[in-house]
């Protein structure tokens, strides 16, 4: 009869551990599935396409909207480094952003459209 005890005893204590094992990979799993999630979401490349309405030292004006450009080599059509004087107002210009920086900034000659 003690045998029996002590069994079912030892049975609620393996269950215990095993349910607290559980519990811990199902949090992680559930917090490891979220971070992904989220920083999934973050990384989405995003573009803002307009012409350039002003032009400041330090920003530019497209559709409604100043975009401080202080670090962001502008680049023209050909992939090359444009020069500062050549963001005027009436250029066509593609901002891109990722996790809400701006990464670069193309700028095309003035394009009748």
């Amino acid at each position: 009869m003690n045998k029996n005890i002590l069994n079912t005893t030892y049975g609620k204590k393996q269950n215990l551990i095993i349910l607290i094992i559980l519990s811990v990979f199902l949090f992680y799993g559930v917090t490891t599935i979220f971070t992904l999630s989220r920083s999934f979401a973050d990384d989405k490349v995003r573009m803002i396409e307009g012409l350039i309405e002003d032009v400041t030292p330090n920003s530019i004006k497209v559709r409604g909207v100043y975009y401080d450009i202080t670090g962001v080599p502008p680049l023209n059509t050909s992939d090359k480094i444009a020069a500062r004087n050549d963001i005027k107002v009436g250029k066509k210009a593609k901002i891109f952003f990722k996790n809400s920086r701006i990464t670069s900034i193309i700028i095309y000659e003035y394009i009748v459209e």
